[in-house]
């Protein structure tokens, strides 16, 4: 596969990740509008599904802001260059092809590129491991970030102020995460492995799978538990707050422990491009494995 079709591809990946929500989503969505007995937010949630399946059908953007592209990557036999430069590309070719909205604005200038590139973005974590090329799209939107959050504890810190550092965030955010929502809590040395272990924690597990420390599995539940009981529901109209909450954590300092805390919208946006030999097959998280069309 060369360079050229290999952009084709992700340009692909991105419009899976814009434009399909994922099945796992989906099924937390339809379940919680099952179980809503207000009728306000039953309606709402109906037409969130409506809005779903319609972007689905006519392969348009689920919501305005189609966030900023995030993409983990394995490189494989591919040199981190090349994937760079075909990653921005079809970044640039993304946006006009979906389209997307232009999201990336300069911090000194204040100009808008008008392609969803600039300095440092889209922004690429390269991951270890794979003897095959695998890049996992992610599309964070802007309203979301009002519920992330960081905070700094003592190592002494227990479950008790774990769990006040994530209800505290959620709970100042209110509504303007459009709720529900899906949030990460990643807990570790220092505030960067925290955050970035809260965003993998996020978007890289699927919804209702819990972490295979029992221990974990458990706070997860319970802070689930915990955040819907702040009743602020389907975009504030009270009820169900979040589809669901993941844990993951890192051996922490003898002295401190950070508590990153990243939120998704209702609106929770992956996608993956797998390339095994001269094979190509594009996935969301816990769907059918689908073959792009170029």
């Amino acid at each position: 596969m060369d360079i050229l079709e290999l952009r084709k591809h992700i340009v692909e990946a991105i419009r899976v990740c814009e434009t399909r929500l994922p099945e796992d989503v989906k099924k937390a969505l339809r379940k919680a509008y099952d179980e809503e007995d207000n009728p306000l937010p039953k309606k709402i949630i109906g037409i969130l599904l409506e809005n779903v399946e319609i972007a689905e059908k006519e392969k348009r953007p689920i919501c305005q802001d189609t966030g900023t592209l995030t993409f983990y990557v394995k490189r494989g036999g591919w040199s981190e260059e090349e994937l760079q430069k075909a990653i921005n590309e079809a970044v640039k070719e993304a946006s006009v092809e979906i389209p997307l909205r232009p999201n990336a604005i300069d911090f000194v200038s204040g100009i808008n590129s008008g392609n969803n590139t600039g300095r440092f973005i889209p922004w690429i974590v390269w991951e270890p491991g794979g003897e095959n090329l695998e890049i996992t799209v992610v599309a964070k939107g802007g309203g979301s970030e009002a519920a992330s959050s960081l905070r700094v504890l003592p190592a002494t810190a227990g479950r008790k102020e774990i769990f006040r550092t994530v209800l505290e965030s959620v709970a100042q955010a209110g509504a303007k995460p459009c709720p529900p929502i899906i949030l990460g809590v990643g807990i570790g040395p220092s505030s960067e492995i925290a955050l970035d272990l809260a965003k993998k924690a996020l978007y890289l597990r699927p919804l209702g799978e819990r972490h295979e420390n029992s221990i974990i599995a458990e706070m997860e539940s319970e802070l689930l538990r915990m955040v819907n009981r702040l009743d602020i529901g389907v975009h504030g109209f009270g009820g169900l707050t979040a589809l669901d909450v993941h844990i993951e954590y890192a051996s922490i300092h003898p002295s401190s422990m950070a508590v990153g805390v990243v939120a998704s919208c209702w609106v929770l946006r992956r996608a993956v491009l797998k390339v095994n030999g001269n094979s190509t097959v594009i996935v969301s998280h816990n769907t059918q494995p689908f073959k792009p069309k170029l």
